[in-house]
């Protein structure tokens, strides 16, 4: 596995991720540590998520961000071949090649309203530069490709 950069540990908020169990009970975190994991289970770096099995019903992934294209990849391919749901917080950039070939094959694509506050050590870092989105890959039977349903969501009127 590559070495990470200081994006790569950043913390899904966990305002953020309140909502999003609400929905969809994740219970396998794709790419964590013990520090920001959003589940009991998690796959770490040592464990390698891009070869390691995502086995679970709902899978959350905050990937590195220097792997970005691998693992949005993986994250399709691990939907269909586990038949599972696989969630992922990316930055919400159309251009690159894999979104072209992965993203818009996702059941769902959220582009998040505002930009999140993600976490370093547990606290808080200002505002993330860039926007965020959520690209949510479903399992359907006999189903190879679909195109996305796509929303704007203000997941923070969800918060209570």
């Amino acid at each position: 596995m590559a070495t990470l950069n200081s994006h790569d540990n950043w913390g899904t908020p966990k305002e953020l991720i309140r909502v999003l169990d609400e929905e969809f009970r994740f219970d396998l975190d794709a790419a964590a540590n013990i520090e920001n994991t959003v589940c009991e289970q998690y796959l770490s770096q040592e464990q390698d998520a891009l070869v390691t099995p995502w086995t679970g019903a709902s899978v959350f992934v905050n990937p590195p961000y220097s792997q970005l294209p691998a693992f949005i990849k993986r994250g399709y391919e691990q939907s269909q071949e586990q038949m599972n749901t696989v969630v992922m917080l990316i930055p919400a950039y159309t251009d690159p090649r894999y979104w072209r070939d992965y993203c818009t094959k996702a059941h769902e694509i959220r582009f998040l309203t505002g930009r999140l506050s993600f976490l370093e050590n547990g606290k808080k870092k200002t505002s993330a530069r860039f926007p965020s989105v959520l690209v949510i890959f479903k399992w359907f039977p006999g189903v190879c490709y679909k195109a996305p349903n796509i929303w704007t969501w203000d997941w923070r009127a969800e918060v209570a």
